[in-house]
């Protein structure tokens, strides 16, 4: 099977086996069912590619729902409650939020108090007894929401319940398109570091199939579009609980963006020398001149100079400009009077001081021009 976050493939060989232990965390057999009740092996993986630990085992048949008989605790709410007051401040008027899993709906009027418009979703298997739904639950499982609430939520909230999913990827992915680009996620997860620090693999259980450390939580985030802003271990380390925010997307938009400007900027300098009558050539012949030289309005452009030799004579693609050994500005008829330097790094002023030593004077000046 594919690793639940990464898709690396996982096979039983590669897995450790505990057992047998009790097929569910919610299954008490009846007497008429001891006779078949003999557990089930739990085969526990690390992934070697991304080092998610997980069971290969199939999901337990309620995954979908959260089945907690817990309440929550003075000491949980107030610690709630002050989160959602820390994040009710980064965002706009009325911010929007849902909880994935919320079962009864406890979180909801703490979120309203502190400004959210508050919803939540819990699933109910099919043929369940129809049950009046607290004020904003829907019954509908994550995975099932379309396109059209895409974008559409500024904050998202799991509590201890992507441990159970199978697709940890999916779910993430599914979390990154509801949230609005300025949204979050405050989600928790139980701690497999203290788990094992602790040495209590007797806490390994069927309906878990994704046991996090602070590094693999992390590692799902950063794949799946989040980046990491807050991590705590909580609840005496059994817990991580972190907020991630979608990372910013379109960095190529915007590296194409400084691109074009500097691409005008080129131009410019170009029409300056040449409105004056001035012959420009350039100087250097690597992949980044040449890429821009591609762009330009390179029939602006005389020659190029370049150190060299096995480039001597050959042309620049797309511009077609011709590849001329620096000892061509030796002749004082060569026909240039500027000459751009386009090296990276150290290289423009050596470049410059050869230029300037030269027995022809020449304008030489760096593209662009040293920040």
């Amino acid at each position: 099977m594919p690793c639940r976050l990464c898709r690396h493939p996982l096979g039983i060989s590669d897995a450790v086996h505990i057992g047998p232990f009790p097929k569910a965390a919610q299954y008490y057999p009846e007497p008429e069912e001891f006779v078949g009740d003999h557990g089930v092996m739990l085969e526990i993986a690390e992934c070697p590619c991304c080092g998610m630990t997980q069971l290969l085992n199939e999901p337990v048949s309620y995954y979908k729902q959260v089945i907690t008989a817990a309440s929550l605790s003075p000491a949980v709410r107030e610690q709630r409650l002050a989160h959602f007051k820390q994040l009710r401040d980064s965002f706009r008027e009325s911010p929007r939020a849902l909880e994935i899993g919320c079962a009864s709906g406890e979180n909801l009027p703490l979120l309203r108090s502190v400004g959210y418009i508050a919803h939540g979703i819990e699933f109910a298997p099919p043929r369940s007894a129809p049950t009046l739904l607290p004020e904003g639950v829907t019954n509908r499982y994550l995975l099932d929401i379309g396109p059209e609430e895409h974008g559409t939520y500024d904050l998202l909230i799991s509590f201890n319940y992507l441990e159970h999913q199978p697709d940890a990827r999916a779910f993430l992915q599914k979390c990154h398109a509801l949230l609005a680009d300025s949204g979050k996620l405050l989600l928790t997860v139980p701690n497999l570091d203290f788990l094992l620090s602790s040495q209590s693999a007797h806490e390994f259980v069927a309906d878990h199939l994704l046991y996090f450390t602070a590094e693999t939580l992390e590692t799902a985030l950063r794949i799946t579009g989040f980046t990491l802003t807050d991590r705590q271990i909580i609840n005496n380390q059994y817990d991580i609980q972190i907020i991630a925010e979608k990372r910013t997307s379109g960095a190529i938009a915007t590296s194409k963006t400084a691109l074009d400007a500097l691409v005008i900027r080129f131009n410019e300098t170009l029409r300056n020398f040449t409105e004056q009558g001035k012959k420009v050539a350039v100087w250097g012949a690597g992949h980044r001149t040449l890429a821009l030289l591609s762009l330009s309005e390179y029939h602006l452009i005389t020659c190029i100079i370049d150190s060299a030799k096995f480039k001597h004579y050959k042309f620049a693609p797309i511009s077609h400009l011709k590849i001329l050994p620096p000892e061509t500005l030796l002749d004082p008829a060569c026909g240039i009077d500027v000459i751009l330097v386009m090296v990276p790094g150290i290289y423009p002023k050596e470049v410059i001081a050869k230029i300037q030593s030269l027995p022809v004077s020449y304008h030489a000046e760096q593209f662009p021009p040293e920040m």
